[in-house]
Order: C-alpha cells, then structure tokens, then sequence
C-alpha cells in the first residue's frame, strides 16, 4: 500500500516541486536541474527526486531532495547516510525536505537533528495535517488540489472537503481521463485518512450528477472542434499563447493543456513539449 502513495507522488513530483516549494517553505529557486542518474545508497534504497538548485554564482549551488513518507519514522541516520553519499559525489551541501502525510500524530519523523562529536544534520519536515487544505483547494494545479485531502480541514466536515476538491478538480480539469486521474489519485490518498466511503460516494454522486446535466457526444464534438481551431492558430506561428487563448474563448491553461496534448501525440516528451511551448512563446511575444 506504501508504493502506491509513493508512486502518487513521483507521477506528481514535477508539477508539485516549485509550487510546494514556494507556498509552504517560501523558496523561489532561481533554477532547478535534474541529477540524471540515481544515487545508490544500498540494494534496497535509491535516493531519488533530487534537483539541483542552480544560481548564477556555482559556489551557491545546492543538491535538493523532496520525500514523501507514511510513515512516522526517524529518518536522521538515513539522511545522514543520503547527505554523506550525495556530497562525496558532488561535492555540494543537500537540503533535504521530508514531507509527511501519515495519519498518526507525528513524533519520531519530526526528529530532524542530529548532532554527535564534530558533525550536525539538520533537514526539514512538513506535516501535511498541520497545513491549512486552503493552501491547496483553490490551486490551479491538480497535483496540489488532491494533496488538500491530506491537510488540515478546520472547521469544515469531511464531507464539505470532499466536495470542494472534487468540484474544484472537475473545474480546472476539463478533460474526463484527467479528471478520473486524479479522482483516483484522491481515493488512494483518502485511505490515510480513512476516508476512502466518503470520497468513492462523492466521486460517484458527482459523477451521476455531471452525466445527467452534460451530453457527452455533445460535449466530445465541441471539445474536438476548440482542440483543432487551437491547433490551428498554433500552426501559423504567429500568434502568442495569451492571444490564442483570446480568439478560442478559453482560458491559457487550456491551450497550453491542448498543445500539450498535441505536441506529446507527435511524440515529444511531457517535459520537451513544455520546453517547446516556452520556447514558442519568448519567439513570438
């Protein structure tokens, strides 16, 4: 059950990176690089999800790892191990963050210093029931949206939380097999917090609901005809994104979903067809 909270994560690692980073330990890095091959620590561990953070002076560059973790564990010798490892290869200081979305109360995975004889550790733990779900329901990013089942729910039922993820998702995903994504991605995270009846009886009461309210051969013809006329303003090759979005009568984050798309069925990369489009975008503004 454990890899299947991990694998959430790393399928959500790259839209979640500078977002988490920004809003919940105010970092704006100057740029981040991937490190192309894994760290071996042991047979049985990787380190993975590591950046390095890039500035226009080397001498302050740093290695970055994000973890996510279930369970309440104390993580100071392994990351001790990690830090020691990840030096020796680099020759860079990490920063290492530890992001726990268990379910207990947190009391040996918050224990991040170590100090013995001539060496100190230290790295940082976010507690994701400790942060306030607002800094994630209104997000226009849904690998942040579905991460808000884990926050703190304050004076709001379980149920009104449900609602509001679920609505908010259909909201900024306008693709169904987007949506079901993450509606999927929710109901396995649900499960910390067990609340797994509570999520499958709203996901399929909203579902029943948007069946009834929407035709879906109707919907598919629109949505076919506003793919292609974004595509084709693309193809000219004139015209900015924000124009684009303008002329289609949809929002940025639709056209750049819908080159996306495209750019990725002509069998470029998620990551290379987001390069292209930035790259598109700094030629014609």
């Amino acid at each position: 059950m454990a890899n299947n909270y991990d694998r959430i994560f790393k399928e959500n690692i790259e839209a979640l990176l500078l977002p988490l980073l920004k809003k919940v330990l105010g970092l704006n890095p100057p740029k981040l690089l991937p490190i192309d091959a894994k760290l071996q620590v042991t047979q049985e561990a990787e380190m993975d999800n590591i950046r390095r953070v890039v500035h226009d002076d080397p001498a302050l560059d740093y290695g970055l790892q994000i973890e996510f973790h279930i369970a309440d564990e104390d993580l100071r010798k392994r990351n001790l191990l990690h830090h020691a490892l990840f030096h020796s290869i680099t020759g860079l200081p990490l920063r290492q963050i530890v992001i726990y979305g268990g379910k207990s109360d947190p009391r040996h995975i918050i224990q991040n210093h170590l100090f013995t004889q001539g060496l100190e550790l230290s790295f940082e733990v976010l507690v994701l029931k400790q942060i306030p779900k607002e800094l994630f329901t209104r997000s226009k990013v849904p690998e942040e949206v579905v991460l808000a089942i884990l926050c703190d729910f304050g004076k709001d039922q379980p149920e009104q939380v449900v609602q509001q993820i679920l609505q908010h998702l259909h909201k900024i995903c306008r693709s169904p097999n987007r949506i079901k994504k993450y509606q999927k991605q929710l109901l396995t995270l649900s499960r910390l917090r067990k609340m797994e009846i509570i999520v499958k009886s709203q996901v399929e009461a909203m579902t029943i609901h948007y069946d009834i309210e929407t035709d879906g051969l109707f919907l598919q013809g629109i949505e076919l005809k506003e793919r292609e006329f974004i595509r084709n303003l693309w193809l000219l090759q004139e015209f900015p994104l924000e124009k684009i979005a303008l002329l289609s009568g949809t929002s940025l984050e639709r056209v750049i979903e819908v080159l996306s798309a495209h750019l990725q069925s002509e069998g470029l990369s998620e990551a290379v067809a987001a390069q292209t489009l930035e790259a598109y975008q700094t030629k014609v503004v």
